[in-house]
């Protein structure tokens, strides 16, 4: 009896291409991290920069259309409106005398609240 060649036959995967060990970059410059991630995918440098101003710019649209955009493990990044205030009168500590302290304008402030997994890793890590 002859065999055949069944159409759900399993294809070998191709292989992929092995992946050297990047190690990390020994200062965190714009253009070392993009060497590392060019690296690391085997892509050319430039690419590796374009990838990452890309991602800098969603993230920069986000924030700046109010939303909090989160950044993976590290936290959220957002713009907080601080109130405006109104004049008051104040002290100088220094003399005892009155003084009127002007009011001032509400602002937008960019803020980032770091994630609790994250400061939690901070405290075990190793700054010298």
């Amino acid at each position: 009896m002859a065999t055949k060649t069944s159409k759900n036959a399993k294809k070998a995967a191709p292989k992929e291409a092995a992946k050297t060990k990047v190690s990390y970059p020994e200062k965190y410059t714009a253009q070392t991290i993009a060497k590392y991630i060019a690296e690391k995918h085997t892509l050319q440098r430039s690419k590796a920069q374009e990838m990452i101003d890309d991602l800098f710019d969603v993230i920069n649209a986000g924030v700046m259309k109010g939303q909090r955009v989160p950044l993976g493990k590290f936290g959220k990044l957002f713009i907080k409106v601080k109130p405006a205030t109104k004049a008051r009168i104040g002290r100088n500590p220094l003399t005892g005398e009155e003084i009127t302290i002007a009011a001032k304008k509400a602002t937008k402030v960019p803020k980032f609240s770091f994630s609790k997994a994250y400061k939690e890793a901070a405290l075990k890590a190793t700054v010298k």
